[in-house]
């Protein structure tokens, strides 16, 4: 454990913030059922109807499970364990595929976009924004975001930008104000097959590399470019940072991963979906 412990350690440069991890244990998945023990006990179960895909937890402690294979989405009280709501798409060539929460809406129910669903109309992926933790997915035309094609999950910064995996390829993808306008990420080489993006309070986006069998900490930058009518242009980017978790601490094949509420502990769900580790924050 201590030499676990010892390789989770990052040595940070002055000024930035930048937690290590420290491996807690394991416990296995279970089909249809959540754990809510940070220790993997098993104290509720909440069975569903369909495969899941995706869970988000918004500020206002209400759940989101989606159901790809059922067009559908759930909205659930993760405290009780009990659905709120159930949400359907009409459409045979329209469906539900993840969910990303807004971080920091504040608590209380209000007029706040407290979370986007990932929908695919047509092939095509789609932000469409859940206001007042009321869900509509009859006429999502006039509310959805453009993310792009080909989108396999994506991670919402803030109300106008995100970053997501794409289908197929070893990049990941930034969206500033949403849009077709997307900047590919793809200048990192350790990374292979990124699966799933969360973030912490620091400004830190992780993202797990199923192929790579690790975890990549990025940060945002800015940075001036001169454009062809040479005007100088500031630009968004992200870089790496390090990679804080990767084999040596029994990553593998990860396919998603959560913070919890205040930042103390890492969930991965790691071999293909056959077990979730939990690392304490350090």
């Amino acid at each position: 454990m201590s030499n676990i412990v010892e390789m989770a350690q990052v040595l940070a440069v002055p000024g930035d913030v930048r937690h290590g991890f420290s491996y807690v244990g394991q416990f296995n998945h279970d089909f249809g059922r959540i754990t809510v023990d940070h220790l993997g006990n098993y104290l509720k179960k909440l069975d569903v109807d369909s495969e899941p895909y995706d869970v988000a937890i918004t500020s206002q402690n209400i759940g989101y499970i989606t159901q790809p294979n059922s067009r559908s989405v759930l909205q659930i009280d993760p405290d009780r364990m009990m659905i709120l709501f159930k949400a359907t798409c009409n459409e045979l060539s329209t469906t539900v595929f993840c969910v990303s929460a807004v971080p920091n809406t504040g608590r209380d129910l209000s007029g706040n976009m407290s979370c986007f669903l990932g929908v695919k109309i047509h092939g095509s992926s789609h932000g469409v924004p859940v206001f007042h933790d009321k869900i509509s997915l009859t006429d999502i035309s006039t509310t959805f975001k453009e993310i792009g094609s080909c989108v396999v999950r994506f991670h919402v910064l803030d109300d106008l930008s995100c970053l997501s995996c794409i289908g197929g390829q070893n990049y990941i993808a930034y969206n500033k104000g949403w849009g077709n306008h997307r900047k590919i990420i793809k200048n990192i080489a350790t990374m292979d097959t990124p699966t799933d993006i969360c973030s912490d309070n620091n400004g830190h986006a992780y993202v797990s590399g199923q192929g790579s069998n690790n975890i990549h900490r990025l940060e945002e930058y800015s940075k001036l470019i001169d454009n062809s009518f040479s005007r100088v242009k500031k630009v968004h980017d992200w870089k790496v940072l390090d990679i804080p978790l990767d084999s040596r601490h029994r990553i593998k094949e990860p396919v998603a991963m959560c913070f919890n509420k205040d930042d103390s502990k890492l969930y991965v769900v790691n071999d293909w979906g056959k077990s979730v580790l939990i690392f304490d924050v350090i």
